[in-house]
Parts: structure tokens; sequence; C-alpha cells
């Protein structure tokens, strides 16, 4: 498990009324129905046509963020990013449903650990638990065991 947060994020803030939905939804609301570099669906289509309907959701805050995150708008936008879709460069995500989702962008090479106690959420049919817990003193999440 990765023990760092990159890449494209969203703040929950913006996204958590959506948590809990079926994994079509989430692919919808994220555009996550991406082709990789290599032409194939992305990991998320791929485990649709699986019959699969869990994913993860990450929820905490990250630490030392300054200078480090990023809105990521292209220079039509007043910007500099060059990002390759799914990216849509105007700092929204290219939802394919009704929702209107701001997109952030940790930098290249500037990943970020969250604080001590984040959480990572399995949402399995519309049914989340919690998976995993960041420990701040080891530096990763530790699987989370229900007492």
């Amino acid at each position: 498990m990765c023990n760092t947060i990159g890449g494209f994020v969203a703040r929950q803030a913006d996204t958590g009324h959506l948590a809990g939905q079926s994994l079509k939804q989430t692919i919808d609301n994220f555009a996550l129905d991406y082709k990789k570099w290599d032409g194939s669906d992305s990991n998320f289509v791929q485990a649709l046509n699986r019959g699969e309907n869990r994913y993860l959701v990450f929820e905490g805050r990250l630490t030392e963020v300054e200078d480090t995150v990023d809105i990521p708008r292209g220079h039509r936008f007043g910007g500099n990013h060059e990002d390759e879709l799914p990216c849509t460069l105007n700092g929204f995500i290219a939802c394919r449903s009704d929702e209107i989702l701001p997109e952030y962008k940790i930098l290249e090479k500037k990943e970020r650990y969250p604080e001590n106690g984040s959480v990572i959420w399995a949402v399995e049919d519309g049914v989340k638990r919690k998976a995993a817990v960041y420990d701040e003193e080891n530096e990763r999440f530790i699987p989370y065991v229900n007492k």
C-alpha cells in the first residue's frame, strides 16, 4: 500500500456527499473512465467490467501542503499545466454526471504524507468501512481491525 498521497485529488468538502456510491457512479463523477498510456481501460473500468463494485477513498489532511498543491489550469485559463486527458486544464473534474467538482494536483515529486489518524475507507456495494489508518510514527497505513 502506498503511504503518500500524490497526483490529482479532490477535497472531501467538495465530494463527501458522493461517498458510498457504486463504482460506476464514482467512475462517472470523477472521470475515471480514461484510457491508460497503452490504450487499455483504466483500472477502475477494468474492475467494473469484472463485476467488481469496490473502491478506496482517502479521508484526512496532508502535511506541509504549502507550495505543493495547485489548481490544474492550462494556458487558456491563466495556468501553466499541460496534463493529458482526463485533466480538463480548467480546474474542474470532467464529470460524466451533473456534479461540478473542483480538482487539485499535488505537484510531481512533492507527494505528501497524511496526518496521523487519516483513514482509507473501502466502499464495497455501497457500504463504507474503515480499511486502514495512517500511523505517523511508522509512516505507513496500518490495516484497521474492528475490535
